[in-house]
């Protein structure tokens, strides 16, 4: 095998003799005093000084016949992993960079940078695998690098040293090596490589040399020889141990951050709760109890939808559209499980015979649960063709049925009806009908105390408008009520209206109040975003609201309609 070069004297005595320029060999001493520099008291695990391994790659790139730019790139190939410029940090500051460029040029410099990425299951080896022609130069060269450095390694016996998983790393690539070598024309590289691995499985581990003696139990006594070997070491140890402060650090100040922040939403939370009523209007405040407060009555829940007061058990029903369940509230905080799977359902109403009517927009229809707890279907199709979602729903005091189907709940090619609509069931559930066929996305919707209004939102162009509703049950006109535009999050969802016609809807914020004429007089603001409300308690002056993952209620002056 190929005797190469351990020290500077031999490297450039190989150089001379192999006909390098002077100019080559100036180049080449330039690199070596760069490396002495950054490399001196670096040891490899056999106790073999790294000047000396590095020396050894670059002798192997030079009885290759490479340019003298490789063989520097070769006396400094770990320099940003290894030596001083390295100090255990992966890649290398714009400054070390400049530092290498400046001294050696872009060519060396590019070489360098390359090294400390390239691995035996990297890109570049698959591509020199398979087709080396695709390879530029540079990419070229740097693999030879990575080829001199392994089996400089193997020369070394360094690899008896490592741990057993570093061994078996470095065995295990051996036919990579030597297939990568012999694809890139490098036949004799490729077979010292075959008899270096060889030798390094059937080689003895020599004699462990001391790195350090230890005096009292304590001290490191290091000899003059290695004292920047021992000060090259302990500033790595404390750059690693500095860097696991500091992530320590960021840890605990993201802790901290957090912390805070959940202090900072309770805090917000308790006073929203204690202060809900944000007025736009001087009687606003006065639709409310003084000291009015908004209570969570219940949390936990993944999205709450389409509340309704059942009188006679005096319970909340809700929905909770992901989790495909209908709970109910108790007047004590019990929550219980109503129904699942509940269709995803979404808005919540009662028929004038008591029976829960259901928007399940899962299943694409509308539904009624009889007295045995048996359900009905009560829409599913219009002219033959499914449902989009069916989204909310209110029931007038002849017992019509009117419900909005947008397309929330579908992806676009499961779409079959052509419009976001808003129909009408008849009273006697035979006949559907198509009432409202301009609104982009319509959602929530309620009537006037006289039923000779319908109030119907409108969540794509954040407005609600007001349909004069005929004696047939049609829907006409559709003016604009009000405007919710506003620049934060929030569209307009559920609404209800109170006995003095009021209408109260959720949207942005919380819970916006309007008095008949449109106007908005104020907002109950919530500590969630708002999706539903409804009309509760035996006096009906309690509006429940829910609000993603809870439900909330505060008192009213004036009762709101009542269901049954």
């Amino acid at each position: 095998m190929h005797p190469y070069a351990q020290t500077g004297v031999q490297l450039f005595n190989q150089l001379r003799r192999d006909g390098y320029s002077t100019t080559d060999l100036s180049f080449v001493h330039d690199a070596y005093e760069l490396a002495i520099v950054v490399f001196t008291g670096r040891f490899q695990p056999s106790g073999k000084s790294f000047i000396a391994h590095v020396v050894g790659t670059a002798s192997i790139l030079a009885s290759l016949r490479l340019s003298a730019q490789v063989v520097a790139a070769g006396l400094l190939h770990n320099v940003y992993e290894q030596g001083d410029f390295g100090m255990i940090r992966r890649n290398a500051s714009r400054g070390k960079r400049h530092k290498v460029s400046r001294l050696l040029g872009s060519e060396v410099e590019e070489y360098v940078v390359k090294f400390p990425g390239l691995h035996w299951q990297s890109p570049m080896v698959h591509v020199a695998l398979d087709n080396p022609d695709r390879l530029a130069s540079v990419d070229r060269n740097v693999l030879a690098i990575r080829l001199a450095d392994y089996l400089e390694h193997l020369l070394d016996l360094d690899l008896l040293y490592y741990a057993p998983i570093g061994r078996r790393y470095f065995t295990d690539n051996g036919v990579t090596a030597v297939a990568l070598a012999d694809r890139l024309g490098l036949k004799t590289l490729a077979v010292e490589l075959k008899e270096a691995i060889r030798d390094t499985e059937s080689a003895e581990l020599p004699v462990q040399i001391p790195t350090h003696r230890v005096r009292n139990g304590s001290f490191v006594v290091a000899p003059r020889s290695c004292r920047k070997r021992l000060s090259v070491d302990m500033m790595a140890v404390a750059i690693r141990t500095v860097d696991q402060l500091r992530r320590e650090v960021r840890k605990l100040k993201k802790s901290f951050a957090a912390q805070r922040e959940r202090v900072a939403v309770r805090m917000r939370e308790r006073e929203l709760l204690t202060h809900p009523l944000e007025a736009h209007s001087d009687e606003f405040t006065s639709l409310f109890p003084n000291g009015v407060r908004l209570e969570r009555l219940a949390t936990g829940f993944q999205f709450t939808e389409g509340p309704v007061w059942i009188l006679e058990d005096r319970s909340l029903l809700f929905s909770d559209i992901p989790a495909n369940r209908i709970y109910g509230l108790a007047a004590d905080g019990r929550i219980t499980t109503f129904r699942k799977p509940s269709g995803n359902s979404n808005g919540l109403t009662r028929d004038k015979e008591g029976r829960l009517v259901a928007c399940e927009h899962g299943n694409r229809r509308v539904t009624r649960t009889e007295k045995d707890a048996s359900i009905t279907s009560l829409a599913d199709r219009f002219h033959g063709k499914k449902l989009n979602s069916p989204n909310d729903v209110v029931v007038k005091s002849d017992g019509a049925i009117y419900f909005t189907d947008p397309t929330c709940g579908i992806t676009p090619d499961q779409q079959e009806q052509p419009l976001e609509g808003v129909y009408r069931l008849s009273p006697d559930g035979k006949e559907i009908s198509l009432v409202a066929d301009d609104l982009a996305r319509p959602n929530g919707l309620a009537f006037s105390p006289d039923e000779k209004k319908l109030y119907i939102d409108d969540s794509e162009r954040r407005h609600i408008r007001i349909f004069d509703v005929s004696d047939d049950g049609s829907l006409s006109g559709g003016s604009l009520f009000h405007d919710m535009n506003v620049s934060s999050s929030g569209a307009p969802d559920g609404m209800k209206v109170d006995l003095e016609g009021r209408v109260y809807c959720t949207g942005a914020g919380g819970v916006w109040v309007f008095d008949p004429a449109g106007n908005h007089v104020g907002t109950i603001v919530t500590p969630e975003k708002p999706s539903n409300c409804a009309w509760g308690d035996d006096d009906w002056r309690s509006l429940y609201i829910t609000a993603v993952t809870s439900v909330y209620k505060i008192r009213v002056g004036t009762p709101g309609i009542r269901i049954l």
